[in-house]
C-alpha cells in the first residue's frame, strides 16, 4: 500500500502531513486587509521518527514497539511525544489501545483503524490529528506549544437511523460513532497556541478548554451520557468560533447545577478573530428549558471573562445565540430528534444567559430567548452593542428579553454537583494542568498580588476570584534572569514592541493584563494572562 503524504512548500508542517482543508478568509470590518491563513498552516515542525502500524487489520498495544515499523524495519522503541504515527487502512477493523497517558506527535488514522486511549488516562497528542473517512479515535487530549489541527472526515452525529446505546454517542447500531472523540475532552496549549477542530466532533461528558485557544471550524457537541457535562473555558483559555461553526449540547438540561457553557474568569469566548473575522454566521446553541432556577441550562460568563465578535460585515456575519431546538435535524445522544424549529420561547421557557463579564458585541442575533433571558451585570452595557437583531421565536420584545443577574458573578468555576466529589475532580484536573504548564515553561511568569485566592472547602482546594476594592500595584516576575518583560492592558497579545515592564503596574479598574518575556538566544515565553477584577 502506498501512503503519500507530501509536505507543502508554502505551508511546511511535517514531512507527511498537509493542511487538509481550504478555508475561506475575508477582511475585517475595521480594516481592508485580507485575513490571515489558519495558524496551524504557518507552523514548521522538526524532523521526527515516523512509525507505521506493522499489521493493519490486527490490533494491539500502542506502546509496544513490536507493533510498529520504521521504514522497512521494525522499531526498537514505541511512540513518544516526538513521534509521528500512521494507522493504515485495512479490510477489517483493528484496535490500537493505549496503556494510559501515552504521548504522540502527529497522527493519521485511516479506514477501519481505531486508536483508543483510556478514560482519565487519555492519549496526549502534541501535534496534528487527521481521522480519515472510516477511521476512529477515542479518549484523547490536546497538548503542546504549537498551532495544530484536529480533523475528522465525514463524521456523523447520532440520528434517527443511526441510534445509540446507553445514551452514549460512541456506540451505535452501525458500529462506533466516529464523531465521538472522548468521554471528557481536555485542551491545554501553551500561551496563545491553538488547535483548530475541523469537521464534526462529539464528547459525551464535559469539555475543558484549560489553556490556549480552541478554534471550532465545524460542529461541536457534548454531554450525552452523564447528563451533567458542560463546555468550560478556564483561566487563560479562549474558545473561538469560525465562520459557519456551531457549538451546542446534545441534551438541553443536566442533573448538576452547571450551565451548558461556562466562561470563567480570564476566559474568552469569541466569534471570529481580528486575523480571521466572520464572513458568515456562527452559532452558539443552548438548551431549551424552563429556567426556574439558574445553572441548569444556558451560558454563564463570570466577572473578568470576555465575550467578543469580530466580523467582516457585522450586519450579515453574526454571532447567533439560539436553541438546540432551532434545527430540524438536531438529535440527542440517543439519536432521538429534539429539533423543533417552530417551537417558540414562552415565559421562562427558552434559552438564557448570565453575562457578568466584559461583553462587546458588534454583529449578534438572539432567538428562542425566554423572558428576561439575557441577564447582565451592567444593563447599560447593552447600549454599547451594535448591529443587534432578534429572531421571531423569542418570548418577548427586545426590552423584555433583558434583566439583572440572578447568579454569583464571581464564580471561579462551578462545583458541578455536591460541592465535594465533583468539585474535587475539577480541582484535580486544573491542578494537573497547572503543574504541566509550569514544568513546560522555563520563564514561569507570575504576578503579585495574585488575582486568585485558594481556600480549603471540605478538604478540597477551592479557588476564588479576588475582587479588589482599591487600586493595586502588580509586580511581574520571571524565573529567567536577564529576560525583558513586555505587557499589554487591552487584551491584545504582547510583543517586544509593547510596553516594557520596568516597575509595578498600577491598576484601578477591571483589567486583563497580558505579559510576555524575551531573552536573546531563547524562544519567547508563552503569553501569561491574568484578569484583575475591581468592584
Amino acid at each position: 500500500m502506498s501512503m503519500n503524504y507530501r509536505c507543502s512548500s508554502r505551508f511546511p508542517i511535517a514531512a507527511f502531513f498537509v493542511a487538509c482543508v481550504s478555508l475561506v478568509c475575508a477582511g475585517r470590518s475595521v480594516s481592508a486587509k485580507v485575513s490571515a491563513i489558519p495558524a496551524y498552516r504557518t507552523e514548521r515542525w522538526p524532523a521526527a521518527r515516523r512509525l507505521v502500524w506493522a499489521s493493519p487489520g490486527k490490533g494491539g498495544s500502542f506502546k509496544d514497539a513490536r507493533n510498529w515499523r520504521e521504514g522497512s524495519r521494525r522499531t526498537g522503541k514505541g511512540p513518544d511525544r516526538n513521534t509521528d504515527v500512521i494507522l493504515p487502512r485495512a479490510a477489517k477493523r483493528y484496535m490500537v489501545n493505549g496503556a494510559g497517558f501515552d504521548n504522540v506527535r502527529h497522527v493519521i488514522i485511516d479506514k477501519n483503524a481505531f486508536l483508543i486511549g483510556n478514560h482519565r488516562r487519555e492519549i496526549r497528542v502534541w501535534g496534528n490529528i487527521h481521522v480519515k473517512d472510516g477511521g476512529y479515535v477515542y479518549y484523547v487530549c490536546i497538548r503542546g506549544p504549537k498551532h495544530t489541527f484536529f480533523r475528522i472526515d465525514n463524521g456523523e452525529f447520532p440520528n434517527a437511523k443511526n441510534r445509540t446505546k446507553y445514551r452514549h454517542t460512541t456506540r451505535s447500531r452501525s458500529g462506533l460513532n466516529r464523531t465521538q472523540i472522548s468521554h471528557k475532552l481536555q485542551v491545554c496549549k501553551y500561551g496563545d497556541a491553538s488547535v483548530e477542530f475541523i469537521g464534526r466532533f462529539g464528547v459525551s461528558d464535559e469539555i475543558m478548554v484549560q489553556h490556549g485557544r480552541m478554534i471550532i471550524n465545524g460542529d461541536l457537541r457534548w454531554s450525552g451520557v452523564t447528563n451533567k457535562g458542560a463546555l468550560e473555558i478556564y483561566d487563560g483559555a479562549t474558545l473561538e468560533l469560525q465562520s459557519g461553526a456551531t457549538i451546542g449540547p446534545l441534551i438541553g438540561t443536566n442533573r448538576k447545577r452547571v450551565f451548558n457553557i461556562d466562561v470563567y474568569r480570564n476566559g474568552v469566548i469569541q466569534a471570529g478573530s481580528p486575523e480571521r473575522p466572520l464572513t458568515t454566521d456562527a452559532f452558539i446553541m443552548l438548551g431549551f428549558a424552563a429556567n426556574d432556577r439558574p445553572g441548569l441550562t444556558g451560558l454563564y460568563s463570570a466577572k473578568g471573562s470576555q465575550v467578543r465578535v469580530y466580523s467582516a460585515k457585522p450586519s450579515q456575519a453574526r454571532l447567533v445565540f439560539t436553541s438546540i431546538t432551532s434545527r430540524d435535524d438536531y438529535h440527542d445522544g440517543h439519536g432521538r430528534r429534539i429539533g423543533n424549529p417552530s417551537k417558540k420561547a414562552h415565559g421562562n421557557e427558552g434559552i438564557t444567559m448570565q453575562l457578568a463579564g466584559d461583553v462587546a458585541l458588534n454583529g449578534v442575533m438572539f432567538d428562542y430567548v425566554c423572558k428576561n433571558g439575557v441577564r447582565l451585570a451592567d444593563p447599560a452595557e447593552r447600549r454599547t452593542w451594535s448591529n443587534v437583531t432578534f429572531g421571531t421565536h423569542n418570548a418577548a420584545g427586545a426590552a423584555g428579553l433583558f434583566g439583572p443577574l440572578t447568579v454569583n458573578p464571581n464564580v471561579y468555576y462551578h462545583n458541578r454537583g455536591d460541592g465535594k466529589s465533583e468539585f474535587g475532580l475539577t480541582t484535580t484536573a486544573v491542578k494537573n494542568m497547572e503543574a504541566f504548564m509550569k514544568n513546560a515553561d522555563k520563564y514561569r511568569i507570575a504576578t503579585e498580588p495574585s488575582p486568585v485566592q485558594v481556600r480549603k472547602d471540605g478538604g478540597f482546594s477551592k479557588p476564588l476570584a479576588v475582587v479588589f476594592t482599591k487600586p493595586v500595584s502588580v509586580t511581574v516576575t520571571t524565573a529567567v534572569r536577564e529576560a525583558t518583560i513586555y505587557y499589554t492592558l487591552d487584551g491584545t497579545e504582547p510583543t517586544n514592541a509593547s510596553r516594557k515592564y520596568t516597575a509595578p503596574v498600577r491598576l484601578t479598574k477591571t483589567t486583563r493584563l497580558k505579559v510576555k518575556a524575551f531573552r536573546t538566544g531563547m524562544a519567547p515565553s508563552r503569553t501569561f494572562s491574568a484578569a484583575y477584577v475591581f468592584k
